[in-house]
């Protein structure tokens, strides 16, 4: 017997009608921001040139002034009257709470309505079993009409700004249905229950208000420690207030050395490629990601296992499941060719997953895998696929069994069937990654093994070292 969708289903179905009744329908138009600032700036442009509505979900937000800075723009929307609403997996941001209850506070227009609002990804709970499932998408979506997605948290070090090791990234950025069929999925993750509002804990407003500690007598030292808690708190949101606000002071005022300029007006999409055949996908929306909803990973391993004669992959983790090393053995023994470019110990950030690299590695190159490790001093952060150069995947998903089963995981397929050029430049970026990478395996030969311990230090060694003795109680959540 079928049943009615929920309320927030119905609701979210017909906001996005509206949507495709008020943008039109019109052929999707993408294109790739492979240059650091390029990706900044367009960014800024989309924010700044937002009419109606901003929609923000990362991974991670850092603390410094260029991730503020994008932050004070969303708050500077909010200000003038756009709808922003953001998502932040609860553990991976660095920006305190008394940053986030600033902005928050700033957020309204000048009516009084609260236009920035935010809420967290799965927090922490009594099921300590649910903790590793984390957000690991990155998107923003502006009007419904516009998505930049792609490899690229916010943070100097996706921006090539970062003075010690940056990550060496890739977005894609669209305009078209497939946008809306992202407002779609965000909408869902928003309404869903695995996201909540943010706990500002004594930054929340009604912890700052006057007469919220309470005196239970004369000589009731609790209330003197609130009252002296609730000043400082309040004290340090208004610092932060001027902080962003002397932030965002120096977006606006251009000059000719600035990382990125103000209200532009620059049209990301003169020198674009045309393509209908876009689709988003993601993992289930209505709950924390399993082997069951891990739908993302099903389309992959189908557009993947159907190649004909190329595969080409970057990802910064390469320790593919099950199925996946399945997938490949049929391949290669259909003389597809499979060339993956990866981290190498040098540049890599995360160790767990270079541990687990490394144990898979000599059975990879025994099949036949062709692999590209790079050489640094940078980290690669990419995550793109092309097959047979007809078909791309751009997105969040690495290939490992925690983008395939436990994380949220968001990206866009590009059927290119027609080479409009879309895939041909995605070729050509591809090999721009691989020249600051050195071949370790072809054709079950091993090479340049004299150059894997080049340049990592004696505790970077240790460290990988003591991982490799707990790796098979921790190999499934890498």
């Amino acid at each position: 017997m079928s049943s009615w969708p929920n309320t927030k289903v119905m609701k979210i179905l017909i906001l996005f009608i509206c949507f495709l009744i008020t943008t039109g329908v019109q052929a999707d138009q993408i294109r790739l921001l492979r240059d650091d600032r390029d990706a900044l700036q367009a960014r800024v442009d989309i924010i700044q040139e937002a009419k109606k509505e901003i929609l923000v979900e990362y991974f991670s937000v850092w603390n410094d002034d260029q991730s503020i800075g994008v932050m004070a723009l969303l708050m500077a929307a909010a200000k003038r009257g756009v709808k922003v609403k953001v998502i932040l997996d609860a553990l991976s941001s660095d920006v305190p709470l008394k940053t986030f209850a600033a902005l928050i506070d700033e957020g309204k227009d000048s009516e009084g309505n609260q236009n920035l609002e935010i809420k967290v990804y799965n927090p922490l709970s009594l099921n300590l079993f649910k903790a590793t499932h984390r957000d690991h998408a990155k998107m923003i979506i502006v009007d419904g009409e516009i998505i930049i997605t792609g490899g690229r948290n916010v943070g100097d070090k996706y921006f090539g700004i970062n003075r010690k090791r940056n990550f060496s990234d890739l977005d894609l950025m669209a305009t078209g249905a497939v946008a809306g069929s992202a407002w779609q999925n965000f909408m869902e993750t928003w309404e869903s229950k695995t996201t909540k509002h943010m706990k500002l804990s004594k930054y929340s407003p009604a912890r700052l208000e006057e007469g919220s500690c309470s005196r239970h007598g004369p000589k009731d030292t609790s209330f003197d420690r609130c009252e002296n808690g609730r000043r400082v708190a309040k004290r340090n949101i208004e610092n932060e207030k001027a902080r962003i606000h002397a932030i965002l002071e120096d977006i606006l005022l251009v000059e000719d050395d600035d990382l990125v300029y103000s209200f532009t007006g620059w049209d990301w999409f003169e020198h674009s490629y045309e393509n209908n055949n876009l689709r988003f996908i993601s993992h289930g929306t209505a709950d924390l990601v399993s082997k069951e909803t891990a739908y993302m990973n099903d389309a992959l391993m189908d557009i993947i296992s159907n190649a004909q004669y190329d595969v080409n992959i970057i990802s910064p983790y390469l320790i593919p499941t099950e199925n996946l090393v399945k997938i490949f053995k049929v391949l290669l023994e259909k003389n597809v060719r499979i060339r993956i470019i990866t981290n190498s110990l040098r540049s890599t950030d995360n160790l767990f997953a270079q541990a687990g690299y490394r144990e898979m590695k000599p059975l990879l190159i025994k099949m036949g895998v062709e692999i590209y490790e790079y050489n640094g001093p940078d980290t690669i952060h990419a995550k793109t696929g092309l097959i047979d150069n007809k078909i791309a995947f751009i997105g969040t998903y690495n290939i490992d069994p925690r983008s395939a089963f436990i994380n949220r995981e968001i990206g866009v397929i590009i059927n290119d069937f027609e080479q409009s050029g879309f895939t041909e430049n995605l070729s050509d970026t591809i090999e721009t990654f691989r020249l600051n990478a050195i071949l370790v395996g072809k054709d079950g030969n091993t090479y340049n093994q004299e150059y894997e311990m080049e340049g990592v230090s004696r505790f970077k060694k240790a460290i990988l070292k003591s991982i490799s003795y707990i790796l098979p109680w921790i190999r499934h959540q890498l």
